[in-house]
């Protein structure tokens, strides 16, 4: 339109003057434009079809070498429409990146917990076994960060407690076995000196009676008795008073090849049979031959009585990783019940009626005493293998 409000170009009212058109509210839009010369106006319009009014924006400029007012109009709805379909995906997708994120956020938080809280609650899970006594539990370290630092550091404490608690239980053994030996040392004539007698006129009374008499078998009774005390008077002061061992150098498979041959024979051995399995490139071990002697004697005797008719006792040598000495002894017998095994090397300690409860506390004394170590692994009713290992190098401890 020109300047006036008259129509130049429209698609159906050209020519036409609007200058005094008016919107819905009464606004006379036209002669707004035509006084501004250009601009943005912005009005409510209703067409004859329309349901209800609209808002209608429009853009106009001036071209003066015509004067002409070009304008441009569009309703509102239908300029913004695709803007706000664009907004309501970005909503949309804005909502779902919300959704998103807190359900990742939600997994890394359970994660992170479970990575944080975890080791935190099997801590304290351990601090509480441990407050309660029990020194065997340890943490696990799995990380080298703070935690894994300080999970370290409590099991090296828990171990350095164990460590002084057994100490100290050896410190207390160790004075009782103290007061035994002083004990034994102080009544042992005492109590031999008066079993000599009685074995004496026992012996000399067996003599004097028949077979056939009815006094014999108590005067064997008595005998019999006597000699099992004074086996334990002599036991106790083995205990008591193990001397050091006198080193030497000793082959260890011949030493056990003269043992075996030795108890083949014996009189609890006959049901069982030995079989000996050395390792062929043992070497010369520093050890005093007369005590292993009486180890090794006193693990294939106990084998022999833990077992029945076709028994079978495996004795075999050979050197660990460690570069210790192994000699194990392994029997089908009856088994030790598990309650018995951590009693098993206490002194006095016995399952059978005939035992003192002495031969392995003796045993273990003399293997701690070539700073090596004893082992007992048992099942009830497979049998049970016992192992003594030596050091080769024994300024290594």
């Amino acid at each position: 339109m020109d300047s006036k409000g008259n129509l130049v170009v429209h698609p159906n009212a050209e020519g036409q003057n609007i200058l005094q058109s008016r919107d819905l509210i009464g606004h006379r839009f036209i002669r707004e434009m035509c006084e501004k010369k250009h601009g943005w106006i912005h009005y409510p319009w209703k067409n004859r079809d329309d349901r209800k009014p609209r808002m209608k924006i429009v853009r106009y400029e001036y071209f003066a070498p015509w004067d002409w007012i070009v304008a441009v109009g569009s309703y509102e709805d239908e300029f913004y429409r695709e803007a706000n379909k664009i907004s309501g995906r970005i909503l949309g997708t804005m909502a779902l990146l919300v959704v998103l994120s807190a359900i990742v956020s939600a997994l890394l938080v359970n994660y992170a917990s479970k990575i944080l809280t975890g080791p935190i609650g099997h801590m304290t899970d351990v601090i509480r076994k441990v407050r309660r006594g029990r020194l065997d539990e340890k943490m696990d370290v799995d990380t080298n960060d703070e935690l894994g630092e300080l999970a370290s550091a409590f099991n090296r404490m828990t171990a350095i407690i164990r460590q002084n608690r057994e100490m100290e239980a050896n410190l207390a053994q160790q004075g009782k076995m103290a007061s035994l030996g002083i004990l034994s040392s102080g009544v042992a004539h005492e109590i031999n000196n008066p079993l000599g007698v009685i074995l004496g006129f026992a012996s000399h009374m067996e003599g004097k009676l028949s077979p056939d008499d009815p006094n014999y078998k108590y005067i064997s009774e008595i005998k019999r008795e006597s000699k099992r005390c004074k086996k334990i008077v002599q036991n106790l002061l083995s205990y008591a008073r193990t001397p050091k061992p006198a080193l030497e150098g000793l082959d260890i498979n011949a030493l056990l090849d003269q043992i075996v041959n030795f108890a083949a024979n014996h009189t609890d051995m006959h049901h069982v049979s030995i079989v000996k399995e050395f390792s062929a490139d043992l070497p010369e071990l520093m050890a005093d031959g007369d005590q292993l002697r009486q180890v090794a004697i006193n693990l294939i005797l106990n084998a022999g009585a833990a077992m029945q008719d076709d028994g079978k006792l495996v004795v075999k040598t050979f050197v660990d990783e460690e570069e210790f000495v192994n000699m194990v002894f392994a029997d089908n017998g009856a088994g030790i019940p598990p309650e018995h095994l951590e009693k098993i090397f206490e002194p006095f300690f016995t399952t059978r009626t005939s035992g003192t409860g002495l031969g392995l506390a003796i045993t273990r004394q003399i293997v701690e005493q070539h700073h090596g170590r004893i082992a007992i692994d048992s099942v009830v009713g497979q049998g049970t293998t016992v192992t003594v290992r030596i050091p080769l190098r024994r300024e290594d401890f």
